[in-house]
């Protein structure tokens, strides 16, 4: 068994909902992860754009078709060891390899099912487990991925 072909059957999918804002130091630990784990890491984060002139079948130049209280677009991005870097590279900052418009400001509750609902169009495969960052080691929490794998 080698690290390559851990990469068709695991897939570890971070929800880091704040990387867009996040200081200079942590996303240099943030590629540092990346380049340790090229085939298996990817990170998926919310970002938000200002509003812009609507495309598509409208047309150019018709005003943006959101909620007029809506003051940007947001979007649910994923990168992963392949993107290329800002040209700001200081700042350490890749440029999304996919990036979906979310239909308004994704966070509705208290947060943490929202941000990991955000990086669910990323997710393949047939058993996704979601596991909070400050959940405990509970005995049973740890039981549930390898039952879930083994079936």
């Amino acid at each position: 068994w080698n690290r390559e072909d851990t990469s068709d059957v695991f897939r570890c999918l971070v929800s880091m909902q704040l990387y867009s804002f996040s200081t200079s130091v942590q996303r240099k630990q943030v590629n540092e992860m990346l380049e340790r784990f090229p085939l298996n890491l990817k990170v998926a984060y919310i970002d938000h754009g200002g509003l812009g002139e609507r495309r598509g079948p409208a047309g150019p130049g018709r005003p943006d078709a959101i909620h007029p209280q809506q003051r940007r677009r947001y979007y649910s991005c994923l990168i992963d060891r392949t993107c290329k870097k800002a040209k700001n590279s200081d700042s350490a900052f890749r440029l999304p390899l996919y990036r979906i418009e979310l239909p308004g400001y994704p966070i509705l509750s208290d947060g943490k099912a929202d941000n990991q609902n955000h990086a669910l169009p990323f997710s393949r495969g047939t058993v996704t487990q979601c596991v909070d960052a400050n959940q405990g080691a509970y005995f049973e929490q740890m039981l549930l991925l390898p039952s879930a794998l083994g079936e």
